[in-house]
């Protein structure tokens, strides 16, 4: 059988109807664009893998497509192969990076953790000293009593915006006076 005997249509009919000749066919039409799309993602270190992957995607294609959607078949399983060769380099990349990111912890002899800087009561209070009433008010309300910001504002009757800005310059005053 000779695949430019036929359209994509009819060999995915005979497919759907249990011919094994028109899968061979498929495939032998089919897999010079396979490895063409490898190579173009760059996997070819991995050929033979994702060579069967992709028998599989033409499969999942083949039984999926409905040719009443204006798409040819070729483009079709094109698309569903690029996108899974794109998901296989996506998981990769996310595994060396985890590998990378946790490397130093397993290979080293002991974990170091960095000291804890803590602070005497004056120079917390030096710091609280440099906040206006209004962010005192805002410090004791959003960071000490851990009330939200929502409900502080209607206390003070205030627009909450004005306590997520006082929020933020009460965190970077502080910030300025204990960092040295």
């Amino acid at each position: 059988m000779d695949f430019r005997q036929y359209n994509d249509y009819e060999i995915i009919d005979l497919i759907r109807q249990g011919s094994e000749e028109a899968w061979n066919l498929m495939f032998d039409k089919y897999r010079w664009l396979i490895a063409k799309k490898i190579s173009k993602f760059n996997l070819t270190a991995e050929y033979d893998d994702r060579f069967q992957e992709s028998l599989m995607v033409m499969h999942r294609s083949i039984v999926h497509f409905d040719d009443r959607m204006n798409k040819s078949f070729t483009r079709y399983f094109e698309s569903n192969l690029e996108h899974h060769l794109i998901t296989v380099i996506r998981a990769r990349q996310r595994q060396n990076r985890f590998n990378v990111e946790r490397l130093p912890l397993l290979l080293a002899d002991e974990v170091r953790e960095t000291e804890a800087t803590y602070y005497t009561a004056a120079e917390i209070e030096a710091g609280i000293g440099a906040l206006s009433a209004f962010e005192r008010t805002i410090f004791n309300e959003r960071m000490l009593r851990c009330r939200p910001i929502a409900e502080i504002a209607t206390a003070l009757a205030v627009p909450p915006k004005k306590v997520y800005n006082a929020v933020e310059r009460v965190r970077k005053k502080i910030k300025m006076r204990l960092e040295p």
